[in-house]
C-alpha cells in the first residue's frame, strides 16, 4: 500500500509537470494579477508537459498540447493566489521532499516515470534536482493553500468539497481575467 501510495504521488507530480528553471523566472516576472501576453506560459513549459501527455499518457499530439496548456494554466490560478496570501515554502522543505520521491521512486518500478526520463535523457536525480524542483515547490505551496482554505474544516472529505469549490472559483476568475491572453496562447499551439 506504502509503495502503490508513492507511486500515485510520483505519477501526480508528473502530471503536474510544469517546467524547468524558467517557472521560477516566470513565477517572479508577474506582481499583478493581469499578465501579458509574453508571460502566460513559456513554450518550454508546454513543450516538457505535452511531451509527457504525448509519450507516457498517450494522448494525440493535440490532446496532450490542449491537456499541457489547461494543467498550467490551473497551476498558475492556485500559484497566484497562494502568492496573493504570502504563501511560501522553505529550500529545505522542496529539498526533504525530493530526497523521499527519490528515494521512493528507485524502490519502485513505474514504466511512467522511466519513459519519461528516457524521453527527457535524465536521471532520477537530475529529473527531481533539476526539473521537478519547481514542481515540487508549487505543489507544496498549493498544500499550504489547501490548509488555509480548510483550517476550519475537520471533516476530510468536506475538507476536499470546500477545496475544490475554492480551486475551480480561483481558476475560473484567473482565466476570466486573462481571457484574451489566454485565447492568443490557444491559437498559437493549437
Amino acid at each position: 500500500m506504502v509503495l502503490f501510495g508513492a507511486a500515485a504521488l510520483i505519477l501526480f507530480i508528473l502530471v503536474a509537470s510544469r517546467g524547468d528553471q524558467s517557472f521560477a523566472q516566470y513565477i517572479r516576472s508577474f506582481a499583478d494579477t493581469k499578465i501579458s501576453n509574453k508571460e502566460v506560459l513559456s513554450d518550454n513549459e508546454i513543450k516538457e508537459l505535452a511531451f509527457f501527455y504525448e509519450h507516457v499518457m498517450k494522448k494525440s499530439k493535440k490532446e496532450a498540447t490542449q491537456t499541457a496548456i489547461d494543467t498550467l494554466l490551473n497551476d498558475k490560478a492556485i500559484q497566484h493566489e497562494a502568492k496573493k496570501l504570502k504563501l511560501s515554502v522553505l529550500d529545505e522543505e522542496v529539498q526533504k521532499t525530493i530526497n523521499f520521491q527519490i528515494e521512493n521512486a528507485k524502490k519502485i518500478d513505474s514504466p511512467e516515470l522511466t519513459s519519461l526520463l528516457e524521453g527527457l535523457d535524465l536521471t532520477i536525480e537530475e529529473y527531481y534536482q533539476d526539473y521537478a524542483y519547481e514542481k515540487i515547490r508549487g505543489k507544496l505551496i498549493e498544500n499550504k493553500l489547501f490548509d488555509e482554505v480548510t483550517k476550519d474544516i475537520q471533516d476530510p472529505e468536506e475538507k476536499g468539497k470546500v477545496w475544490n469549490k475554492e480551486k475551480q472559483k480561483l481558476i475560473k476568475k484567473y482565466m476570466a481575467m486573462n481571457h484574451v491572453e489566454i485565447e492568443q496562447l490557444k491559437k498559437k499551439y493549437l
